[in-house]
């Protein structure tokens, strides 16, 4: 059984909460479950643990992993970031200078 810190609690939280909020996706207002972007948290909570420093590439890529590029093709590169995923960089870069493992 996998435990659980309580940091590691809050760090998953935070980035959902921000990932709720950006909705890049744009389903939220739509019905979608609150844990819509779990999948997409865990990768970003994994990344922040590592200490890989979260830029819009790096939103771009896992966006690219769970979602495709815009024509829904997950082969090849991913596109460019969004300005949407530019801002979601800058808040998960500021969740993962307040992480303390």
């Amino acid at each position: 059984m996998d435990t659980v810190t309580p940091e590691y609690a809050r760090l998953r939280s935070a980035i959902s909460a921000r990932l709720t909020a950006h909705d890049l996706l744009g389903v939220m207002d739509h019905g979608a479950p609150e844990t819509e972007y779990d999948p997409e948290m865990e990768d970003f909570a994994a990344l922040i643990t590592a200490g890989t420093p979260i830029t819009p590439e790096v939103v771009a890529t896992v966006w690219h992993k769970w979602f495709g590029d815009s024509q829904g093709e997950t082969t090849g590169e991913p596109e460019p970031p969004t300005s949407g995923m530019t801002a979601l960089a800058a808040d998960l870069q500021a969740i993962q200078t307040g992480f303390v493992q």
